[in-house]
């Protein structure tokens, strides 16, 4: 049987780190925020009795026309929004299949390891009753180790 050793594995988890999404924090693209400008509705007065019914009319078309705007400035808001939750949705997928691809390495590390050791303990039982059946006192010597 060939020996394993220690050396022949890499450290526990040394190339299975996956780095932060996001840098850390998740919903960091929601700290984004969009600034929305609106009309202040200050208008300068003409003081003519005339003008203040044109203005009237042109008033309720500039309101119709900036309800549409604002329809349409919502609806752009609402699609970014959407892009956004799907970029991130897909981000979350991809960071989803990297941890499990490292779980599964991991598992298969795990079960490499538990056979090496089960291995081991089979020889250890052999040698141990070859050395009785030989009638080694291997139990009662005593172990010398020499510290450099």
């Amino acid at each position: 049987m060939a020996a394993v050793g220690f050396d022949d594995f890499p450290g526990p988890c040394s190339d299975l780190a996956l780095p932060p999404l996001f840098g850390g924090h998740i919903l960091e693209s929601e700290l984004d925020q969009e600034v929305e400008f609106t009309d202040s509705g200050l208008h300068e007065g003409r003081g003519r009795e005339e003008e203040d019914v044109q203005d009237d009319e042109e008033e309720g078309d500039e309101e119709e026309e900036e309800e549409e705007e604002d329809e349409e400035d919502e609806e752009q808001a609402l699609g970014r929004r959407r892009e956004a939750y799907r970029r991130k949705y897909h981000a979350l997928m991809r960071r989803c299949k990297e941890i499990e691809l490292v779980n599964e390495m991991l598992l298969n590390r795990l079960e490499c390891v538990a056979k090496i050791t089960q291995r081991l303990k089979q020889e250890r039982r052999f040698l141990m009753k070859c050395l009785d059946s030989h009638g080694d006192c291997y139990r009662t010597a005593q172990l010398t180790i020499l510290l450099e």
